[in-house]
């Protein structure tokens, strides 16, 4: 084990010197690190994002034909810059060269470096025009993806198990967690989708369905008839800033600081193996002139805690692996319809979301406890919101006001200014009471629900020199109400600074501050009364990405935490070393890092992007004492196949045990293996 860190870490120390921003073009993947390294973003958004971005990675769009509702699914262009490079092409006709995205303006280096992923240049065809009905199969593009992932340590649930003991002791199934995905594209017209999983823990073939313990399919057909599009099977929503319908991803607080606004609206595909966040049934869109009207119906099941009367809680998390999970599975059926009508002219836009969900017949009534005095609760609910967005060269103003059936209200505003060429600015208020209550709403906030919020948020992002740039932000916000584990009305504060240093394509320099202030319960030593008291948090991130040559990229980078409250104070540190070496034609990619870490506890953790296979997602969180290195390796045997491995460990100095209850290891060292082989015919 020494030897092979020792290794590791030889291996990457000399490699430095041979190195180059990543050769595969996959940069955006930073992006996404900075939106999960918000806090309060759940992963289950951050999965969905992956999956998509994965997606129209390998499925990339040609310049000559995009659409503004295609550039508008990467939420790291600005609206701004999608209307610039529309505008380019309009003027200055088809693209010679992937390097003419240069010339539009408003795209800096950054922004062109995430979008090449997704676009290239090819002929400027009528596509809709060129379809045709006899040869669906003939110009179509297949794929088939089959994965598995296993733990090499053994957890507590997969231990011999007595007959006689509590069901609940062990995990029902074997540890391998198993996918499969297929899909299939023709002309961009026909796109069918289906995905199955079973996760590790769960039996297979299980005793309900007799085979894999999730199901997906989505079939939509674009450009079909009187619809723009139409899906069948299960789909995702979001309109206007999301306070009324979002099951997409929303924006978080980033080191982009003045990238806030919901804009990845419509309907989208379900195909990925996340079993919540998503609708069943049927959605179309339809658009006339200046008109769009998108329409759907959704009736599905959803694990939860419950009786024949009441729903006490939803369980969102897929698992079925123990007999507690399974008598929770498919325990509620909710029925949802809705629509979104908009209306576009020139620089204004307006929309109007409506929504209506039932839980057939048992009410929502969750365990009465002071903070959720004001959660929904009851049988049927609606939901109405009025959207929207007016620009001008150097201003924009944008925002959603929505209301509840009970007639309590969430409203957001966001002003953009650009005063001058190097400086982007924005200000957003927004206002969520304390009993207004959506079901599907996600939108801008500090917390995880549009509910019980007001805040006041300004980002300024500006470039000083040709060089450098500097990007801040300060939000402030109140909770009227109490929270979960807060037991009172509390403010709090959180901002950051940035400076990002880029020569050129070989070299990026970033240095990050973020500062937090909130309040949470606290039980003092020989105290009976819980208190409520302030803490501070404040992390420090160094990053750097450099190159040398056309096969190797590195980037080192550094983090330190501090947690300081009235009686202690802690801190957590790590260095973290990856790389990424791609010869030219690339039939072998390889991925790696090692990162040491030591945080006093919990409070100071330290969770970091990590690649992974593809449409998978990896974020770690470094707690305690350690060391943690992995290896992902693409190999593109032959034109049609390609297979993707990773091996990831983490190994412990301070505990002989990982984990807790089934999930707990014996040892100091927890390693996963992860497998993907994809065939595209």
């Amino acid at each position: 084990m020494k030897e092979l860190i020792i290794y590791c870490f030889l291996f990457l120390f000399i490699s430095s010197g041979f190195s180059q921003i990543n050769p595969q073009n996959s940069e955006w993947m930073q992006y996404v690190e900075e939106l999960a390294n918000n806090e309060e973003t759940e992963n289950i958004f951050l999965e969905n994002l992956i999956d998509e971005l994965s997606y129209l990675a390998e499925n990339p769009y040609n310049l000559q034909t995009l659409t503004k509702e295609e550039l508008e699914k990467l939420p790291f262009l600005s609206d701004l810059q999608i209307e610039n490079l529309l505008y380019y092409i309009y003027k200055f006709g088809p693209l010679v060269d992937i390097h003419e995205l240069k010339n539009v303006e408003e795209l800096d280096l950054q922004t062109i470096t995430y979008l090449l992923p997704f676009v290239y240049v090819g002929a400027a065809e009528n596509q809709e025009n060129n379809f045709q009905r006899n040869k669906i199969f003939k110009y179509s593009r297949q794929e088939l993806m089959l994965r598995t992932d296993f733990t090499l340590q053994k957890k507590s649930g997969y231990q011999q198990r007595n007959p006689d003991e509590n069901p609940n002791k062990y995990y029902l199934g074997n540890p391998y967690y198993l996918s499969f995905r297929y899909g299939f594209n023709s002309q961009d017209k026909i796109l069918l989708g289906i995905a199955g999983e079973k996760d590790a823990g769960e039996r297979f073939p299980n005793p309900y369905n007799k085979s894999f313990d999730y199901y997906t399919f989505n079939l939509a057909l674009k450009k079909w008839k009187i619809f723009d599009e139409l899906h069948f099977g299960n789909y995702r929503l979001s309109f206007g800033q999301g306070l009324v319908l979002n099951t997409n991803f929303s924006m978080g607080k980033t080191s982009d600081a003045t990238q806030i606004s919901q804009m990845n609206n419509g309907i989208k595909r379900h195909i990925s193996t996340n079993e919540s966040q998503y609708f069943s049934g049927v959605a179309g869109k339809i658009k006339w002139g200046n008109t769009q009207i998108n329409l759907f119906y959704s009736h599905r099941n959803q694990d939860a805690n419950a009786d024949s009367l009441y729903i006490y809680s939803f369980k969102t998390d897929g698992y079925h692996r123990t007999y507690n999970d399974l008598l929770k599975r498919n325990e509620s059926q909710i029925e949802t319809f809705g629509g979104h009508f908009s209306w576009r002219k020139d620089n204004l836009s307006i929309g109007l979301t409506s929504v209506y969900y039932s839980f057939e017949g048992k009410d929502l009534n969750p365990e009465l406890r002071p903070y959720n005095l004001f959660y929904l609760r009851g049988k049927n609910h609606f939901n109405t919101g009025i959207n929207y967005h007016y620009k001008q060269r150097k201003f924009s103003f944008q925002g959603e006001t929505a209301t509840d059936n009970s007639g309590k209200i969430a409203t957001i505003h966001n002003i953009f200014l650009k005063p001058v060429s190097f400086i982007d600015w924005i200000f957003s208020f927004r206002y969520y009471d304390k009993e207004y209550n959506a079901f599907y709403g996600k939108g801008f906030s500090e917390s995880t629900s549009i509910q019980n919020e007001t805040g006041f948020y300004t980002g300024l992002k500006f470039q000083v020199f040709r060089k450098w740039e500097i990007a801040t932000y300060w939000d402030y916000f109140v909770f009227p109400w109490l929270k979960y584990n807060v037991n009172a009305p509390t403010s709090g504060s959180d901002a950051l600074v940035q400076l990002k240093y880029r020569t050129n394509a070989n070299l990026q320099m970033n240095l990050r501050y973020k500062y937090k202030e909130k309040s949470k319960n606290v039980n003092q030593e020989n105290e009976k009364v819980t208190a409520v008291l302030p803490y501070e948090q404040h992390r420090w991130r160094y990053q750097l990405n450099y190159s040398l040559n056309k096969k190797f990229s590195f980037q080192t980078q550094m983090d330190y935490n501090v947690y300081r409250n009235d009686w202690e104070s802690s801190k957590g540190k790590s260095i973290t070393q990856s790389f990424s070496y791609a010869p030219t034609p690339a039939k072998v990619q390889i991925d790696g890092g090692f990162a040491y870490f030591q945080t006093d506890n919990w409070d100071t953790r330290i969770s970091i992007y990590e690649k992974n296979i593809l449409y998978a997602f990896s974020f770690p969180t470094y707690y305690g004492n350690g060391l943690r290195y992995y290896t992902v390796i693409k190999w593109k045997i032959v034109k049609p196949l390609t297979f993707y491995f990773k091996i990831a460990s983490s190994h412990y100095f301070d505990r002989d045990v990982i984990g807790s209850g089934l999930e707990e290891i014996h040892g100091k060292e927890k390693t996963d293996v992860y497998c993907l082989l994809k065939y595209t015919f």
